[in-house]
């Protein structure tokens, strides 16, 4: 086709959703790479972000291969962490030894930012091969540590405000989490009893703070045969301690596992020169679940069965980090009884139903609305067969503990 030709890549439902106040951002993005673009990918994943493929054809150049990231709505109320702030990141970024996409183009007034698209794929839990997982893993570690190796005063990202210490960075993104927790107005015992932890078990340490990618691990890395080839979402990078990303890798393994985890943790002090501090781990083991809690507490972002599974995960690993970072054991308790609810059929033809949409469409956007509305049928589920077991036993132990009785 000619450079300049017009172009209708994406559906009109998809035309709708880029644009934004007025703007086209395809059109936007074509003329900041230089040419039109010529067709348009949405890709899955990511809570308030929308990611599309894109390629532009430019006069003399070819295809350039895009990455179109923007934020629909501006972050809500205080919080700072958007699409203008990672791009910020990805600029201080260029010409290191980071793996990071590079930046193209930061749109003047929206919450939109145009890259490089790095090549490789993020579905990490669908390798089954131990030793490529752990090669992959393995340059993550590397690229963490080439990370924390550069000094944040030189890097200047004015975004991310003055570089002091690490206790005084993990204590002014303690102040900011607590600040966006107390902004919803709605108090949770979890939660506050997680602040009151982590405030007074602060990690005392002058050395001055370092960038941190601040949601590091499977599934925010691009890999291609067997090497991982960038690191993704920035958006939650902070000044701050460097055992705060392998918290935040070890939290990921969580969900999509990582063959040997302590060795991955050797990989990492080998190529950063320096030993890993366990205990400042595990203290970001609790901090990181934490935000996460956080984030589902504040409910303005993510699919609703993402967010049921996530907020439930990550509660549980909040008490499990405190317990194991104080020495305490979690106590064990009796399994709930698991017989049929009154609904279960009705819930397991649902559920077919839906695996049998996943299972053949190729639209990307249609397998994912269906699995996550299968993550929200088998909630339901669970609630109408063991809810009130559970409401019973809770209210139960809360009586034992008070002494009387509770609503």
């Amino acid at each position: 086709m000619t450079v300049g030709q017009a172009v209708s890549p994406v559906s009109a439902a998809d035309a709708a959703i880029l644009t934004v106040d007025g703007v086209d951002l395809l059109a936007w993005a074509g003329a900041a790479a230089g040419g039109v673009v010529t067709r348009a990918e949405r890709t899955s994943g990511g809570n308030r972000c929308e990611g599309w493929r894109v390629d532009a054809a430019v006069r003399g150049a070819g295809t350039r291969e895009l990455f179109l990231r923007f934020m629909p709505k501006p972050p809500p109320g205080i919080e700072p962490y958007n699409v203008r702030r990672e791009a910020a990141v990805y600029a201080a970024l260029r010409g290191s030894d980071v793996p990071a996409p590079e930046l193209i183009a930061l749109h003047p007034d929206l919450y939109a930012m145009l890259t490089v698209r790095a090549p490789g794929r993020a579905e990490f839990r669908r390798l089954k091969d131990d030793a490529e997982k752990a090669a992959i893993a393995r340059d993550c570690m590397q690229a963490l540590a080439a990370l924390h190796r550069l000094d944040a005063r030189a890097l200047g990202i004015a975004a991310l405000g003055p570089v002091g210490s690490v206790t005084e960075a993990v204590r002014a993104e303690l102040d900011l989490w607590r600040a966006l927790y107390e902004e919803s107005g709605t108090a949770d015992p979890l939660i506050e009893f997680g602040f009151a932890w982590l405030y007074a078990n602060l990690p005392q340490v002058t050395d001055q703070a370092v960038l941190v990618h601040g949601d590091a691990g499977p599934g925010n890395f691009l890999f291609e045969d067997g090497r991982m080839t960038a690191l993704l979402d920035w958006e939650l990078s902070h000044l701050g301690d460097a055992m705060e990303d392998l918290a935040w890798f070890t939290m990921r393994c969580v969900m999509e596992p990582v063959p040997d985890v302590p060795a991955r943790i050797r990989d990492y002090e080998a190529a950063a020169g320096t030993a890993a501090d366990l205990q400042r781990i595990r203290y970001h083991r609790a901090f990181v679940s934490l935000r996460i809690v956080i984030i589902r507490h504040r409910n303005v972002t993510g699919e609703p069965g993402n967010s049921v599974v996530s907020r439930g995960l990550n509660r549980r690993l909040v008490i499990d980090a405190i317990a194991e970072a104080s020495g305490h054991a979690v106590p064990t308790i009796d399994r709930v009884p698991d017989p049929p609810g009154a609904r279960t059929e009705f819930y397991d033809y649902v559920l077919d139903a839906m695996s049998a949409i996943a299972a053949r469409s190729d639209d990307g956007q249609v397998v994912a609305r269906a699995k996550n509305a299968a993550k929200m049928t088998k909630y339901l589920r669970e609630v109408d067969r063991i809810g009130d077991t559970v409401a019973r036993r809770e209210r139960a132990a809360l009586e034992a503990l008070l002494g009387g009785p509770v609503a």
